[in-house]
């Protein structure tokens, strides 16, 4: 009896927990409503073994033994790169919660936050880039960071998937990644050119220069609708008068005539 408790002692000494939250519950029964404690745990090895878990009971110690007892059956393994960082990048999904975990160079730490963090501290993570996205809840957090490490893959296993040697997926890889640097210098290129080009059209044409495009003629400005109105107005009155004078001057001429025709008769005798 005092061997497995030291042999389970040893084995407790090996992990490292980590204590996410304890939140307080209540159940309504129909008595009252019953009052509890729950508690979420993360438990690892520190070299790529992982698991959490999640207890509940009426004294907080008693809810966090049964997580811990919970995320040790629970424990699985990720695979490491240098036993540093993860060995590409990974999405993971559980409910509203989406993230994104990305491999690392060495020196950049663990970047994120919570639960996320305290899963990779457990499972010996030393260089890590996270993004949560959606809900942050912890016990989504938790469940979408376990859902992204199910679709980690070694290089290994990746080459057996396809048929084909490591080493000419490592050469693939490496070609690939120097067609993506490729690329992006052909943009950047591209980019600066686009520059130039904008840069020469907007520079100021130089002094002397005659052949400059000829603008839009100018439109002829309509006058306004008042002076029309005085103009039509004008024009009206000045057709009146005429009319009134062709009317003055024709008695007249009917007076003169007669009085010449004597005259004439005078002149013949």
């Amino acid at each position: 009896m005092n061997d497995r408790n030291d042999r389970n002692d040893r084995n407790s000494s090996e992990f490292v927990d980590k204590l996410i939250g304890v939140r307080r519950v209540a159940k309504t029964v129909k008595g009252g409503r019953r009052m509890s404690f729950g508690a979420l745990v993360v438990i690892g090895d520190e070299n790529g073994r992982v698991g959490w878990g999640k207890g509940k009971a009426k004294e907080v110690p008693e809810a966090v033994r049964k997580a811990t007892e919970e995320a040790k059956r629970a424990m699985i393994r990720v695979p490491l790169r240098q036993g540093r960082t993860l060995h590409h990048e990974v999405l993971g999904r559980f409910g509203a919660t989406k993230v994104v975990l990305k491999p690392a160079v060495p020196g950049t730490g663990i970047i994120a936050g919570g639960a996320m963090r305290a899963v990779f501290e457990a499972m010996g993570i030393k260089d890590v880039v996270c993004k949560a996205l959606g809900s942050t809840n912890e016990y989504n957090l938790i469940q979408a960071t376990f859902a992204a490490f199910a679709d980690m893959e070694t290089p290994r296993s990746i080459a057996a998937k396809r048929g084909i040697k490591l080493t000419d997926l490592l050469l693939h890889k490496e070609e690939a990644s120097k067609g993506e640097v490729d690329q992006k210098e052909l943009n950047a290129e591209a980019a600066e050119q686009k520059k130039t080009n904008k840069a020469a059209s907007t520079k100021p044409a130089a002094k002397g220069r005659t052949d400059k495009p000829a603008g839009k003629p100018r439109k002829e400005e309509k006058p306004a609708k008042a002076e029309m109105q005085m103009v039509s107005k004008t024009a009206s009155l000045k057709q009146a008068v005429g009319k009134d004078d062709a009317k003055s001057e024709a008695p007249k001429a009917e007076a003169a005539a007669p009085a010449e025709a004597p005259v004439a008769e005078a002149k013949s005798e």
